[in-house]
């Protein structure tokens, strides 16, 4: 052994004689030069921002198109499109075709904005389908086929009317029928990409009522011309009447509001990679969410229903629910490999490693956060980055003013490189204020996101 370990000795002086991992000390090292620190405090991150006592903009109407028939009035304004649908006066079918009738009035260069934007979208998330959109149209019709009657229908009416002179998937500036379908379930059939949510209840406020806030983060087009085609669509139907932010044409929802007050927005969550995707059996949950708002009253029953049927929908996904007196977030898993379904309030105790301070607010980013549930923050400093943001902002404010909470969402710099609750993919921030029955918005333009953005009043969702 003895010889063995001088032999070993032997060669190591040999190979450092030979210069071998040869060391001189630090007298000839030289420091490189390097740029100043990337690193800075985090109230470098916010500025102030300032609503005191600023009224949200009452926009004016620029023009006004109606169909033939007056089932849809379509208002322009300065900055969204303010369409009322009048399903009292005619059927489902009728409805959704005066409304391409209409926009294609309203918006003339509709075929030119949306068509890119779909196809942006799809090979945003497929970039190996090389011209073969046969899997996405069998995605698209297995969703229209799962839909209620009167809602295929409506888009039978929508489509019928606002397609051109083109078939399938053609990328030539035209909608085609095949198209417009597949626009309806973006959600279901693409995904979306970031979204965030939170509610403060009537403790934490000072008018002693709920405010909900819910961002819709998407693709914003390599123009950002989904911005061109912001809307507000009253869906006037009795007892089913309700108010839906969202895009022209779009059917389903993104962020709505019915006349008793239950807000309902989605959060996409996705699924574990090792779960493979199918639509097979599957129904859209967006739709799911249009059937609760036109048939429910309560932010409970309207997560009890999609919880209820979680496992016929496609991805995995958080829906917020709130209404005067609750908050909830529907955390709807789709299998049991991704985790389980579960309707998270201020009270659910929260997995290990996520912290909340204060049980007045509610908060939602694209993970599931009830313990035991899936993991979607571990590795995912978007979520966990954006979580932590809101519990700094908000939690422990007590006597928050509309004015002020309005300041909270708007205090970060847009210029900045971290990540941000309103990030550069902001479609919409939708307010919903208790103690008045309305809704503000702040819709992104063209120019993109922006620091102290303008607060359009969108009035009463009653």
């Amino acid at each position: 052994m003895k010889r063995l370990l001088s032999a070993a000795a032997a060669l190591v002086m040999a190979a450092t004689a030979a210069g071998c991992g040869h060391r001189e000390g630090y007298e000839s090292f030289v420091i490189p030069v390097q740029g100043g620190s990337t690193l800075k405090p985090v109230d470098d991150c916010y500025m102030e921002t300032n609503y005191q006592g600023v009224a949200p903009t009452k926009e004016k109407v620029k023009e006004t198109f109606a169909s033939s028939d007056g089932l849809c009035r379509i208002d322009v304004m300065e900055s969204y499109y303010d369409v009322t649908l009048d399903y009292e006066k005619g059927t489902p079918k009728e409805v959704g075709a005066a409304y391409a009738e209409t926009l294609l009035l309203a918006c003339p260069e509709y075929h030119e904005i949306c068509e890119p934007y779909i196809y942006e979208n799809i090979k945003a998330e497929f970039s190996n389908l090389n011209g073969d959109y046969s899997s996405l149209k069998n995605r698209a019709e297995v969703f229209y086929e799962a839909l209620d009657e009167e809602y295929r229908q409506e888009l039978d009416g929508l489509t019928e009317k606002i397609k051109g002179d083109s078939e399938g998937f053609v990328e030539d500036g035209i909608l085609s029928r095949d198209e417009v379908i597949l626009m309806q379930f973006i959600p279901d059939a693409l995904r979306g990409t970031a979204c965030s949510a939170i509610s403060a209840d009537g403790a934490a406020t000072a008018s002693g009522e709920r405010i909900t806030c819910r961002l819709l983060e998407w693709i914003l087009g390599s123009e950002n011309q989904i911005c061109r085609c912001h809307s507000v669509v009253h869906m006037k139907n009795g007892s089913k009447s309700f108010v839906s932010v969202s895009y022209l044409g779009f059917m389903t929802i993104l962020t709505a509001v019915n006349r008793e007050g239950l807000m309902l927005g989605e959060l996409d969550v996705g699924s574990r990679k090792m779960v493979k995707y199918t639509c097979e059996d599957k129904k859209s949950y967006t739709y799911g969410m249009r059937y609760a708002l036109e048939n429910f009253g309560t932010a409970r029953e309207a997560a009890g229903y999609l919880a209820a049927n979680a496992d016929s929908y496609p991805y995995c996904v958080n829906v917020l629910a709130t209404d005067r007196n609750e908050a909830l977030i529907a955390e709807l898993s789709v299998t049991e490999e991704d985790g389980e379904t579960v309707i998270r309030d201020s009270s659910t105790k929260l997995k290990n490693g996520i912290e909340w301070d204060d049980p007045n607010y509610v908060c939602a980013v694209n993970a599931f956060a009830s313990d035991g549930n899936s993991d979607f923050f571990t590795g995912s400093k978007d979520n966990t980055i954006r979580w932590n943001r809101y519990n700094e902002l908000f939690c422990g404010q007590k006597g928050l003013t509309l004015d002020r909470f309005k300041e909270l969402m708007t205090c970060e710099k847009s210029s900045d490189k971290l990540i941000l609750i309103r990030s550069e993919g902001l479609v919409h921030m939708v307010i919903a204020d208790y103690s008045t029955g309305t809704l503000q918005a702040v819709f992104t333009g063209t120019e993109g996101v922006i620091d102290s953005p303008e607060f359009i009043d969108l009035g009463s969702w009653k």
